[in-house]
This record gives structure tokens, C-alpha cells and sequence, in this order.
């Protein structure tokens, strides 16, 4: 089964299971296992993982945050180092990696949610959920207009090396963002007028209902993927629960 041939409602119920997972774990192994299963199902259904390897350096970035703002901060545990008015406690290490780990799970979730349907399925899944179509092209419009934003900041940065700007090191790159983020800002602003004056000269919103070249239809294997997500949601939340009753 590809990942493409799943209802968008059944990715939905796995990101809020996944997510639910990261937020309630408590130890680096319990997070390290939802990780694990998360790479697994990934890699199961679309059969590669090349499109995360962006998001490996941004988590080693955020990660090193994490550790040390922890480090710097974290009063729980021993003290096991000091120098100066820096302390640093035994807690902050095994804190960081856990706050690391949650991080990742919701990155790596949200990316794999987000990345998993074409815009036109999430507009029809939240249209399924009674949402009017006015807002509901909302979400599709956004996720459309983000590759058009991509291109027209790297239109911006070749028209700017071209007039001279140094982009050498990263660096450079910084201190490239003052020269580029006003005409960003202007050919952004200029693309959604645009789409927006389109849209009304469409009559979009002038009548209550739409119809759609396609539609959703829920198969039987999301129905039973469906049930056995909320099933185990429900068993570990009652698990929960049970123990102050």
C-alpha cells in the first residue's frame, strides 16, 4: 500500500496519534521508540526518506539549542560542574535529549502529514468535515502559494549575486537577508493581490456551495487502520486514567 492511496482523514488521525505519543512519553526510550516507528511507516509507505534530509540540519541546529539553553538554565538534579555563575546540573543532559527527541517526533510528523497529500485532498478533507468551502481553500491556496514564495526568493537571490552581492559563506548569506527581504516582501504582497483580485473577478464565495473535479471516497482498509489509531489512543489515555480512579 502506497502512501498516496490513503484517505487524508486517515493521515490525520496518525499525525494526532503520533503527536498525542511525543506529548505524553516521558523518557528518551519511549520517545525514541514512537521516532522509530515513525521512520519505519515512512519508509514502508513511500519507500525512501530523502525528502527529511533538510530537516536533519535544522534539528541538529535546534537541537544544540535545546542543549544549551538546558545547560545554562536546568536547577534540577546534582551539580556536577561550576564555573562562575554557571552551574550546570546533572538533569540537563537527559532534559535536553528528551526535549530533542519531542522535537523531532513533531517535525518529523508534521512534515510527514503535510508532505503526504496534494492540496486539493486536504481542501476536500476538511469540505468532509463540514467546514465551509470559502475557508476550506484556504489551507490548498496556502500550501500552493509556498513553492511560488520558494521561487520567487530564489529569483531574488540570483538577480542580487548578479548585481554583485557576496554570498560566499554563510555568513554572507546573513547578511544577505536585509538586501533580499524587501523585495520579497513587495513581490509577495504583489503575487496575493493578484491571486486575490483573480479569485474575485471568478466569483469566488459568491454562492454557498462548489463543486469539485474529485472526491473523497473512504476505503475499507482506512476504516480499519482508523479504528485500530483511535482503539490504541483510547486504551493508552483509559491507562492513564485508571490509576487515579
Amino acid at each position: 500500500m502506497r502512501l498516496s492511496k490513503l484517505d487524508p482523514r486517515t493521515k490525520l488521525i496518525w499525525y494526532i496519534l503520533v503527536i498525542y505519543f511525543s506529548l505524553v512519553s516521558q523518557t528518551a526510550v519511549q520517545l525514541g521508540i514512537v521516532l522509530f516507528v515513525c521512520i519505519i511507516v515512512t519508509f514502508v509507505l513511500k519507500g525512501s526518506l530523502k525528502q527529511y534530509k533538510v530537516m536533519i540540519m535544522i534539528m541538529l541546529l535546534l537541537g544544540f539549542q535545546i542543549l544549551i539553553v538546558q545547560l545554562i538554565f536546568c536547577r534540577e538534579g546534582v551539580l556536577i560542574y561550576q564555573w562562575g555563575v554557571l552551574k550546570i546540573y546533572s538533569a540537563a543532559l537527559p532534559l535536553a535529549i528528551t526535549g530533542i527527541l519531542k522535537a523531532t517526533i513533531v517535525f518529523f510528523a508534521s512534515m510527514q502529514f503535510f508532505t503526504s497529500a496534494s492540496p486539493q485532498e486536504f481542501t476536500l478533507m476538511l469540505i468532509k468535515f463540514r467546514i465551509p468551502y470559502r475557508f476550506a481553500m484556504l489551507v490548498g491556496l496556502g500550501v500552493r502559494f509556498l513553492p511560488l514564495l520558494k521561487a520567487e526568493y530564489t529569483s531574488i537571490i540570483d538577480s542580487q549575486r548578479t548585481r554583485g552581492l557576496k554570498m560566499d559563506s554563510a555568513w554572507d548569506n546573513i547578511k544577505a537577508i536585509f538586501p533580499t527581504f524587501m523585495p520579497f516582501l513587495y513581490r509577495s504582497v504583489r503575487r496575493a493581490a493578484e491571486t486575490a483580485l483573480a479569485m474575485e473577478l471568478r466569483g469566488y464565495g459568491r454562492s454557498k456551495t462548489r463543486t469539485f473535479s474529485s472526491d473523497l471516497a473512504i476505503m475499507p482498509y482506512d476504516i480499519a487502520l482508523i479504528s485500530v489509531m483511535i482503539m490504541v489512543m483510547v486504551i493508552s489515555i483509559f491507562s492513564k486514567i485508571y490509576p487515579l480512579i
